[in-house]
């Protein structure tokens, strides 16, 4: 029975990555859209209010208004929200002030990140093969990034100030996805719990936007958008922020966040087939094989977790 219930919990977690990894991919090429057309500061209180609204009407629909009260103590949920805000800001500061390829590089190291992470805030140990999943993750993303240097004649490792930034938005992130788990008893849905972090989200954002407003980081937000950006904005909401949050809390309560750091390095991978079959978009062959190699990786502690 113990043995049943666990291939169901890691199938139902595995699902939950896969669902999340993807349409956090989706994410990459919408943005890249979106930024056309929005701010960066504003786009993300924007997206987080469509995102509020939509899981608020599924708790009350699936559990019921009495929900929508917080289980816990209010410095909890705003704890777990400045989190998540913290890394939205972060991680847009960090792209703002490095280039590209210098944050996808960074980005790769997130299994590291999230294990360092996750010693510290729960003392729990590696898991059986974690770091030959490492491995094959990293080197994966290498490759892919390499390709993209070398085809746009750029240096991946030009450091410009930003690279710290996006280490503590990662950090800041995995930080959520724990404390999301621990803090909230073992009964709330992973719905509601997302529901609550996703509303206390939104006062954090909206604060840091005016911030970014006062010191010239942001520009005058975009109240009139045209139809076609203002449809990706939705779609970006509703898919790529609030469904594919509550599908990344299930990986997280089924596998672990470990699990979720090695995960990390496939969004990448699915971006560049997102964006292959409905962007126009032409791949390199290192991304490809890239891709492949990531994939391995995250195949091969899956596995692992399996024969254990």
């Amino acid at each position: 029975m113990n043995r049943a219930f666990a291939g169901h919990a890691g199938l139902i977690g595995t699902l939950g990555y896969l669902t999340s990894c993807l349409l956090f991919g989706l994410n990459l090429p919408l943005s890249a859209e979106l930024l056309q057309h929005f701010d960066p500061f504003w786009v993300s209180p924007l997206r987080y209010v469509v995102a509020a609204l939509l899981l608020g009407g599924m708790v009350m629909v699936s559990l019921g208004p009495r929900q929508l009260r917080s289980p816990i103590p209010p410095w909890r949920v705003t704890t777990l929200s400045l989190c998540v805000a913290a890394f939205l800001v972060l991680y847009n500061l960090g792209l703002y002030r490095t280039h590209t390829m210098t944050v996808a590089a960074i980005s790769a190291g997130s299994p590291v990140y999230v294990a360092v992470m996750s010693r510290l805030m729960t003392g729990a140990r590696l898991e059986r093969g974690f770091w030959g999943a490492t491995v094959l993750t990293l080197l994966g993303a290498g490759i892919a990034i390499w390709g993209q240097a070398r085809a746009g004649g750029g240096s991946v490792f030009s450091l410009q100030g930003g690279e710290v930034l996006v280490v503590l938005g990662i950090c800041s992130w995995t930080a959520y996805s724990i404390l999301a788990q621990r803090w909230f008893g073992l009964g709330t849905p992973q719905l509601r719990r997302t529901f609550l972090t996703t509303v206390g989200a939104l006062p954090w954002l909206l604060l840091f936007w005016a911030l970014a407003r006062a010191t010239g980081l942001a520009g005058a937000p975009n109240l009139n958008p045209a139809p076609v950006p203002l449809a990706q904005l939705l779609v970006a909401a509703v898919f790529c922020t609030a469904l594919a949050t509550v599908a990344w809390n299930i990986g997280v309560n089924r596998l672990g966040i470990q699990s979720g750091g090695l995960w990390q390095n496939t969004v990448p991978v699915f971006a560049v087939l997102i964006a292959t079959l409905f962007f126009g978009v032409q791949p390199l062959a290192e991304q490809l094989i890239g891709g492949a190699v990531v994939l391995a990786g995250v195949l091969y502690m899956q596995w692992q977790r399996v024969h254990a």
